[in-house]
């Protein structure tokens, strides 16, 4: 009898020890006690994205246009398979009957190739934001033309764009822009329409003393 008894105490000396060590080894996320077999998460990948900024005040004047639109930040961001684009402008410099924006992009990140720029870009395709016109035309480069001195681009589609606050937003696929890798240079530029046939340029994001900015 008392070999039994001696028994049954080891073993629910046991037991208490086994569940103790259980739940340590839970609280230290091992493995092993239970049946758990979650699989491990995987990585979410990261956006490709690039910010750049632009002082206040730095825009080219025209006495057509009493506010000019003046370009403070723009950010490129990259992610299932489109490019997102946000441009803002000082307070009290967007107008959103007038202002417009071209935006150019070297999609293959080469300067030879594409419509050479002062900042050294080669523009490959370009978006032109019109919030008075309610979307963004799709352009690409034409070089042939541009040497003949026609158009340096030629339309390739448009894109879902929309209007916040101080500024606007586009959306276009990658495949649009010729774009595969998502990894981009590019180039925000103000401007104005002041007649059917006539635009002023005012302020370039970054400056064209700078190197354009680059998606990565």
């Amino acid at each position: 009898m008392k070999h039994k008894e001696t028994m049954v105490r080891t073993w629910r000396t046991l037991t208490r020890i086994s569940r103790r060590v259980c739940v340590s080894a839970a609280i230290a996320g091992a493995w092993g006690c239970g049946s758990s077999t979650t699989p491990p998460t995987t990585p979410t990948p990261t956006a490709l994205r690039a910010d750049v900024t632009d002082p206040i005040g730095d825009t080219a004047t025209d006495a057509r246009v009493p506010v000019p639109p003046d370009l403070v930040h723009a950010s490129a961001t990259v992610e299932s398979g489109n490019l997102t684009l946000v441009v803002s402008f000082a307070p009290g410099t967007f107008d959103r009957q007038t202002t417009r924006v071209a935006a150019l992009f070297d999609t293959d990140l080469n300067p030879a190739t594409g419509i050479r720029q002062q900042n050294g870009l080669g523009a490959d395709f370009a978006l032109d934001l019109f919030p008075a016109g309610g979307q963004a035309t799709i352009s690409r480069a034409d070089e042939a033309g541009c040497a003949a001195r026609r158009d340096c681009f030629v339309s390739a589609g448009s894109a879902s764009m929309a209007i916040l606050g101080d500024g606007m937003q586009v959306v276009v696929p990658l495949s649009a822009i010729g774009a595969g890798s998502g990894r981009v240079s590019f180039q925000v530029i103000s401007y104005v329409a002041v007649s059917p046939t006539t635009s002023v340029t005012f302020d370039y994001l970054p400056d064209v003393n700078l190197a354009p900015a680059r998606v990565q």
